[in-house]
């Protein structure tokens, strides 16, 4: 502690981590001054080149950056699940001709799963409909997907394993 006399003008100063001390050390070593003379003079130099009023300004920007930001990714998460729910209602629509008959037969296979089974890997149906981007929570998406995979595997083009669907060679 100072002398009592100097207490009114005294500051005491932690650093965060002991390196930043160190380093402040070293620097005074190699200005070949003491470390209290060293750190008042880099005080009183920061006070010349900066000024210690808040910028307004400045502050006011920001806020409303981080807000504009916010709700643009508001907007952006309602608009995936939007996405999300019209993807999943295309794919219910086109495969939903597959459950119709047609007058040659049955209705178009979906292009995308024949593409997806196609690569050789076993699929589990929860990843089926995720590559397909179809929601789980859609009944009607998950019928036409299953009368899909059913009329692949009725045509023998697909079989059903215990880990998933495959396609037959």
């Amino acid at each position: 502690m100072p002398p009592e006399r100097y207490r009114d003008r005294t500051l005491t100063i932690y650093f965060p981590t002991n390196d930043e001390y160190q380093e402040l050390k070293q620097s005074a070593i190699a200005a070949k001054t003491k470390e209290s003379l060293f750190a008042r003079e880099m005080i009183r130099t920061g006070m010349q080149y900066h000024t210690l009023s808040p910028n307004i300004p400045a502050i006011r920007e920001a806020a409303q950056s981080r807000e504009a930001l916010t709700m643009a990714r508001r907007s952006l998460k309602d608009s995936e699940a939007v996405r999300l729910k019209l993807e999943t209602e295309i794919f219910a629509l086109k495969g939903s001709l597959v459950l119709q008959p047609t007058p040659e037969g049955r209705g178009s296979l979906s292009s995308e799963l024949i593409d997806l089974l196609q690569d050789g890997r076993v699929w589990r149906s929860a990843e089926i409909m995720g590559a397909l981007g179809i929601d789980a929570k859609n009944i009607d998406a998950l019928k036409v997907l299953a009368g899909q995979l059913h009329a692949l595997q009725d045509l023998k083009m697909i079989e059903e394993t215990v880990k998933g669907w495959r396609w037959i060679e």
